[in-house]
């Protein structure tokens, strides 16, 4: 897992590396300019910028202004001769109008965007690689309209542009409509942001580069989150003991399906298996049940209780709501499950139902993981979906704690909430995934995890707990995100079905080693 930080922790940790080591500002520039230039030197060299083409950086009066227009210099003493500057604002901070100063003794050209707008304009159009370090993490609300100005000019010119450490416009306080960067690159400084992975962000940073070296390896920050990597998937959802057996690896009791839903119920039940739990049951109702039973093979099939009579015993977790309906009766159901203490995986229709049942007092005595989509996020909370798409750092945690469950808000890139205020990130990005069924699954990956889990709760003599719910959610998303890309490369598109053959070949190694 790498370590995800806000905005205002970067600042401060900027602070308190100068101050423990002594260290003046002017050193920690140089340090990161120098980095930055290292990593950005095949890109110039590849495009031909500093050579035949021109090396443009767009400059901020912070702390990116001062990076852009210190690496140029790097840039210059290289050998590069096309290179210049263009400056938001002419006085800018000490730094930057210190290595602005440098880089006009060496002959490079620095020009004020708003002063000399024509001769920048030139420049733009001369460009064949621009670096923008127009605004950083110290940026609060969105970028002023000169700032704007000229990042419209830099877009229109379809050049490949390289941001530092963020795109201009992108902070913690970003919101749908700020405008941003379009990055084709960005090359975060480390620790990097947790907003370059705020889904409706995501797609103008470009490719993330990350910029190591520049803060010492045993530096103290608060995380704001983790971002999840497929080395994760053994610690957060170890193998089982090769001499386990079904009963021990879990029994899931499944409440999905309705008429004209069934092929949800079928996916959820099925992808319980290949997460690795011994024993899916699907309870279906009278309507589905002769249809059902012929269907299944592995998954058994039983009429769904009459009344939400359910007996705990010898159930592991619950899935509930993959195509399960809306009803009175499902309300009453749904509570009658939960009353159980079972720890549970709510999707789809009952996602909505629970939110029902917390408004009406009702709180349920085993751990919750609620799988929302934007749109079933909004009907959750009120949020609208391009609010909680622009900024689930801030939505989340509180929507986790008032609920009492863990959240999978499902996006290009997921977000994962646990009750206390833990943040996890995959960075999908994953088309393929787009496909219907595929929310089933990946419910259904979850529940056969937490089963697993809570059957070795149960070994050791103890329940399970938020914490096992909170692997279990990352486990299966990591899983369900790296199916998903394996299925697109074997397969091109794809059905839902394969996510699962995907999912049980990835959760069938043993990752433990």
């Amino acid at each position: 897992m790498r370590t995800l930080i806000a905005c205002s922790e970067a600042s401060r940790l900027d602070e308190a590396t100068a101050a423990k080591a002594a260290l003046p500002s002017l050193l920690l520039m140089e340090d990161a300019s120098i980095e930055l230039w290292r990593a950005l030197k095949p890109l110039a060299h590849a495009r031909g910028a500093g050579r035949t083409g021109l090396l443009l950086g767009l400059c901020g009066p912070g702390n990116n202004g001062g990076d852009t227009l210190a690496l140029l210099r790097h840039a210059r003493f290289s050998g590069l001769t096309h290179i210049a500057a263009i400056l938001s604002k002419k006085n800018g901070g000490e730094l930057t109008s210190l290595y602005a100063t440098s880089l006009k003794s060496l002959g490079v050209p620095v020009l004020d965007w708003n002063d000399e707008r024509v001769p920048c304009e030139l420049l733009l159009a001369g460009a064949s690689l621009i670096i923008d370090g127009l605004a950083g993490s110290g940026l609060v609300g969105p970028l002023r309209e000169n700032l704007r100005s000229l990042v419209d000019a830099a877009h229109a010119t379809g050049q490949p542009i390289a941001s530092i450490d963020l795109p201009s416009g992108l902070s913690d306080a970003y919101e749908d409509g700020f405008p941003l960067v379009n990055a084709t690159w960005t090359f975060s400084i480390e620790p990097r942001k947790s907003c370059l992975y705020f889904p409706s962000a995501r797609e103008h940073c470009g490719e993330i580069i990350p910029i190591e070296g520049i803060f010492p390896v045993d530096a103290i920050f608060d995380a704001q989150a983790c971002l999840l990597d497929a080395e994760d998937l053994g610690i957060l959802a170890p193998s089982p003991p090769l001499s386990a057996y079904k009963g021990e690896r879990g029994r899931v009791a499944v409440f999905a399906g309705s008429v004209g839903t069934s092929g949800a119920a079928v996916l959820a039940s099925r992808s319980c298996l290949a997460a690795g739990a011994g024993i899916s049951a699907l309870f279906a109702s009278p309507e589905l049940y002769p249809i059902m039973a012929p269907m299944l093979e592995a998954v058994m099939v039983k009429p769904e209780p009459e009344d939400g009579a359910f007996e705990a015993e010898p159930w592991d977790a619950l899935l509930i709501g993959p195509g399960w309906g809306k009803g009175p009766s499902r309300l009453k159901s749904l509570a009658a499950l939960l009353g159980t203490g079972l720890p549970a995986v709510l999707d789809a229709d009952a996602i909505g139902l629970y939110r029902t049942l917390v408004d009406s007092g009702f709180s349920a005595s085993g751990p919750i993981i609620l799988t929302p989509h934007p749109g079933e996020f909004a009907a959750l909370t009120g949020t609208r979906s391009r609010i909680s798409l622009a900024n689930p750092a801030t939505i989340l945690p509180n929507v986790a704690q008032a609920l009492k469950a863990v959240i999978v808000f499902k996006a290009q890139v997921t977000w994962i909430a646990a009750p206390g205020g833990e943040l996890a990130v995959w960075e999908g990005r994953e088309s393929g995934l787009g496909t219907a069924g595929s929310g089933d699954v990946l419910a259904g990956l979850i529940a056969g995890l937490l089963a697993r889990a809570s059957s070795a709760a149960k070994m050791a003599g103890r329940k399970a707990t938020t914490t096992d719910s909170f692997s279990a959610a990352r486990a299966a998303v990591i899983a369900h995100g790296l199916a998903g890309r394996k299925a697109r490369a074997h397969r091109g598109w794809f059905e839902a079905g394969a996510i699962i053959e995907e999912a049980a070949r990835i959760l069938g190694l043993d990752n433990s080693k």
